[in-house]
């Protein structure tokens, strides 16, 4: 007996179709994703989210943006700098599924304009010598540093530091002893805000003389004037004196023509008064001299000083014996 070739067909068929059937039935289904969402879904630059996640059935779950392998369930804190979407997927046997949420980062306000220049506090002098000085001052804000200074208030010359700071120094150099200059100084923040300070004065010292001397002694007391009569010597009622005397030695390798000695007569720190004497030399290298002031007595008077300077004004070092 013949079988027909349809017949064969049919049958093929039949059985590729259960063959099919077969291989569905076992293949399980995809992940499926219950939540994924941004927790708030809208910050402000510098805040935080969280990005939180469910996911049934999934043998990997995954997030990108760098975030990598993450659990089924669980959150994860996230602090983006700016707008982004961040994508989710879910992988088994059955498939990959997968979801993205967007999380939006408002950008900072603009910054108001700065328009208020630094304050300009404590301007004052440091570190005077016969030919520089240092000016200081402080400001609120960091600024930079700038001097204008002259012998007049026109002034025509400038000293600048460009660093941005709240303690100022700028050292003046260059001047002329004993000399008065007039300055002001200047700050400058980084908006490009400016302050200026008022007028100030300053004055150099005295050049420093070339000679020195040795102090030997010293003393300081009152005296009263009186009349000699031989051996004899009467106070004169009202004729009291304050005086210092002393002794000293020219170390210098030169001659000195003259001494000016100035007698300081002090209340604590306060300078009551004051008396010059000039000792006209000369006084060669290695000569020992004296000197004795004296002046109308105050008794207010406690303390007594005395200064030395040469014939140009300058004053002269001396070192005690």
């Amino acid at each position: 007996m013949k079988t027909k070739p349809g017949r064969y067909i049919a049958m093929l068929c039949s059985l590729a179709l259960l063959s099919l059937c077969s291989t569905i039935a076992c293949r399980p289904e995809p992940p499926a994703i219950i939540l994924f969402s941004a927790t708030p879904s809208e910050i402000n630059i510098g805040q935080s989210t969280n990005l939180k996640c469910g996911i049934r059935g999934a043998t990997s779950v995954a997030i990108d943006q760098g975030i990598g392998e993450v659990a089924a369930t669980g959150a994860v804190e996230l602090s983006p700098s700016k707008t982004i979407a961040y994508t989710l997927t879910a992988t088994n046997a059955g498939g990959t599924v997968s979801k993205s949420v967007v999380i939006y980062v408002n950008p900072p306000p603009p910054t108001s304009a700065d328009t208020t220049p630094p304050v300009i506090k404590n301007v004052s002098t440091s570190s005077e010598t016969d030919t520089s000085a240092v000016i200081i001052w402080t400001t609120n804000e960091p600024g930079s540093s700038q001097v204008d200074y002259g012998k007049t208030t026109e002034y025509g010359l400038t000293a600048t530091s460009d660093e941005l700071t709240t303690a100022h120094s700028v050292t003046l150099s260059g001047l002329e002893s004993n000399t008065a200059y007039h300055y002001r100084v200047k700050s400058k923040d980084k908006a490009g805000n400016e302050a200026s300070s008022a007028d100030n004065t300053l004055v150099t010292f005295q050049e420093k003389s070339p000679y020195s001397m040795e102090l030997i002694s010293l003393e300081w007391g009152r005296r009263t004037e009186g009349m000699s009569f031989g051996s004899v010597v009467i106070p004169i009622e009202g004729k009291k004196y304050l005086f210092i005397k002393g002794t000293l030695q020219n170390r210098s390798q030169a001659i000195l023509r003259a001494v000016i000695c100035t007698m300081n007569c002090w209340n604590d720190d306060t300078l009551v008064k004051y008396e010059v004497y000039v000792y006209h030399g000369p006084a060669l290298p290695g000569q020992v001299f004296n000197f004795d002031i004296q002046t109308a007595d105050d008794p207010t008077v406690n303390n007594v000083t005395v200064d030395f300077a040469d014939a140009q004004g300058r004053d002269i070092t001396v070192t005690e014996k």
